[in-house]
């Protein structure tokens, strides 16, 4: 891709919009709607989180995840291709599928994850060491094996059937079993007896993914991020990082890459934020700008939202004033 400007907005094709008032995706978002009416489409074949930022950053990986793991361990690590991040979720499963639901990270429930995970230590110190990195989120280093490299970002995962991934598990015996046991004793634990009694998920699994060699980068785009995980990640790739608020307050964009995970978080996880409002602010203070910046300048736009298709402005896009702007509507019937 030329220089330029890169929006990582993954769930954008997915909303309801059927819960915002009517003609508000029309008539509120004069920035999206412009990109929407400009863009030329560009199929895309990268759907997960991991995939959309591998291709944003042209990465050398092997693996389908982002090795994200190394990022939270020491320099010095002796072993990194044995370290994985985990996170806290609730497993709903049945005789044919299962699905990922999160956690809410409340402080009852960091607290009740914090415990369940200490007493995991113990009974599995063994095979694996595992800290805390943020609430319900953790590091954890295996001694016996190499951590496998198959699972995706959890918020790609989310409200998904995972079977595939146990499937690939399977193939990896040590692993498997370490998973059945950690499942079986989360399972067991008193504290998820007590959540369900409470009429409360119970959190009887964990979710890992991030393993893997750190990859080789070519570019070093300004990242401007403001979820902890991916910036301690693109910083140990050496990239500059920026929260998304410095977006607004710039005026070069001529290699740059923006990641907003509300969408994803909102229809995902869900958030105290309305959906109108995350669209009002996404338009305002990102488009809004790199909008401003395009108009001024010969830089590309390139909007990746995990849909079947990229939208790219490049600096032809601007003689197409003839064009009306498009809707959001439009594109997610």
């Amino acid at each position: 891709m030329s220089a330029g400007v890169q929006i990582i907005l993954p769930g954008l094709f997915d909303l309801p919009l059927h819960e915002l008032d009517t003609e508000f995706a029309s008539n509120e978002l004069p920035g999206l709607n412009r990109i929407l009416g400009l863009a030329t489409p560009r199929d895309n074949q990268a759907y997960s989180i991991d995939a959309i930022i591998q291709r944003a950053l042209a990465l050398e990986s092997t693996s389908p995840g982002l090795a994200m793991a190394q990022a939270f361990a020491d320099a010095d690590e002796d072993e990194p291709a044995r370290l994985i991040l985990a996170e806290a979720v609730h497993l709903r499963a049945d005789l044919h599928s299962a699905v990922v639901i999160p956690i809410p990270k409340t402080s009852e429930n960091v607290q009740d994850i914090n415990n369940i995970i200490n007493d995991l230590n113990k009974l599995f110190k063994v095979d694996y060491d595992m800290s805390a990195i943020t609430d319900g989120v953790f590091l954890l280093r295996l001694k016996g094996f190499d951590a496998p490299t198959h699972y995706p970002q959890v918020l790609s995962v989310m409200g998904k059937v995972i079977n595939p991934y146990i499937e690939q598990s399977r193939q990896i015996l040590p692993w498997y079993r370490l998973l059945n046991e950690i499942q079986m004793f989360m399972h067991q634990h008193p504290l998820n007896a007590e959540r369900i009694r409470q009429g409360r998920l119970p959190i009887n699994s964990l979710w890992f993914w991030g393993a893997g060699e750190r990859p080789a980068i070519d570019t070093r785009p300004c990242w401007f991020c403001d979820d902890a995980l991916l910036n301690r990640y693109a910083a140990s790739l050496g990239l500059p990082v920026e929260s998304c608020s410095g977006v607004s307050s710039r005026d070069d964009f001529s290699d740059a890459l923006i990641v907003d995970l509300r969408l994803l978080q909102w229809l995902k996880a869900g958030l105290d934020t309305s959906l109108d409002e995350i669209l009002l602010d996404i338009d305002r203070n990102l488009l809004g700008p790199v909008l401003k910046g395009f108009a001024e300048s010969r830089l590309t736009l390139r909007l990746r939202a995990g849909y079947r298709h990229d939208l790219e402005l490049r600096p032809s896009a601007k003689m197409k004033f003839w064009r009306r702007p498009g809707s959001l509507d439009a594109w997610t019937q």
